[in-house]
């Protein structure tokens, strides 16, 4: 396969996540003398796109509403670029993007396609009624779009692919284990934490949705700063306005202004700010793939605090490289992050077994390796 020039068809939620989670995979395609074309909202306008051997296609915005009409013109709109470019094979990322591209390569009798299920997010997560009614409709639908020969659906923590097994939606023969995007080792350098007089930093780093356990953090920030514990509880991450679930920015400036929390907002120096940071906190009962921040935060050395949930413990190994606590509970949260600031003995050792899982399990390499494979065996 290595030698023969293939038209490939990268389909993704957003180009924010393109550069942030699949470049490394983006550049293993270009050097198997692959062409690439990332299909994604504003792809075609991405200027650092136009500086890369990279062709753009855009795509309608979605949004989040379950509106029919952005769903149906997202369809078509996947249907014109997959008959006008006819690609030798198609990647889909992200759950939504993989079901709606799905019926449509159903539909169209296309193949070979491989879809990365990068979490469940709210599908199988959200107890109330309007989603439960959402699950009966859309549950058949996706035993449909994920049917039929020349598919691949790689999941990135055993619980997905399990509850998708149980609900009938994909075969087990059809699926494949490769957990998370994987982190660059060298861009996220292992570092011992430096004890300074300054008060330390607590690290909260995500987009700002509920689900994400921010209004946990905020309030286990709150517990601990009226206890007296003396810590700067640092917040990176975008609010999403268009987002039902998104904190909205009155929710995030308020705490900000009581000097409870410290809202820096998006951070390009990721690596630098975990550095500076004494512990990484993401307290995400969401429908986690593998967080590619929990990562990042071992490969630096850091320990974690996360919920124990689907894909956060994969990331995860309570009282090994981190502390895995209740989902939605901000007294139990408070409680991890006083441990850890209390005992920096159990800080550090958490920090080398964290890089060492990385280095074993989540490199870069491994992943993009791991997922070539799965393109080789779908062409074969």
């Amino acid at each position: 396969m290595a030698n023969k020039s293939l038209k490939f068809l990268m389909v993704l939620n957003d180009m924010a996540w393109f550069w942030s989670h699949r470049l490394p995979l983006a550049h293993a395609i270009e050097k198997r003398g692959w062409t690439l074309n990332v299909v994604a909202h504003r792809a075609h306008k991405d200027e650092k796109l136009k500086d890369s051997n990279f062709k753009g296609i855009g795509l309608p915005p979605l949004g989040r509403s379950l509106n029919p009409i952005p769903q149906i013109q997202l369809m078509l709109a996947i249907y014109d670029i997959i008959h006008r470019e006819k690609p030798d094979i198609i990647h889909v990322i992200t759950i939504r993007y993989a079901f709606y591209t799905g019926l449509v390569t159903r539909l169209m009798g296309y193949k070979p396609v491989t879809f990365t299920v990068a979490g469940l997010g709210s599908l199988y997560t959200d107890p109330g009624v309007k989603m439960k009614v959402m699950r009966k409709i859309v549950l058949p639908l996706m035993r449909f779009a994920f049917g039929g020969k020349g598919k691949r659906i790689i999941f990135q923590n055993p619980d997905d692919r399990q509850k998708m097994i149980d609900t009938q939606i994909v075969k087990f023969e059809n699926t494949a284990l490769i957990r998370g995007s994987g982190v660059d080792l060298t861009e996220f350098p292992f570092s011992v934490y430096e004890e300074t007089k300054e008060e330390p930093i607590i690290l909260f780093t995500s987009r700002l949705l509920l689900e994400k356990g921010i209004t946990d953090f905020i309030e286990a920030a709150r517990l601990l700063k009226n206890k007296g514990v003396k810590a700067r509880f640092v917040v990176a991450g975008n609010i999403y306005p268009d987002n039902a679930r998104s904190l909205t920015k009155k929710q995030i400036v308020t705490p900000h202004d009581e000097g409870i929390i410290e809202w820096m907002g998006q951070v390009e120096d990721m690596p630098a700010l975990l550095k500076s940071s004494m512990m990484v906190v993401l307290p995400s009962y969401y429908g986690e793939g593998v967080p590619k921040v929990l990562l990042e935060a071992a490969a630096v050395g850091r320990p974690i605090i996360t919920c124990d949930v689907p894909g956060c413990r994969e990331a995860v190994e309570h009282e090994a490289n981190g502390l895995l606590v209740l989902p939605q509970c901000p007294t139990d949260l408070a409680q991890a992050i006083e441990k850890l600031i209390s005992d920096p003995q159990k800080r550090d050792a958490y920090g080398k077994v964290g890089r060492k899982r990385v280095e074993e399990d989540f490199h870069v390499d491994h992943v993009v390796e791991q997922t070539m494979a799965v393109y080789d065996d779908l062409l074969s």
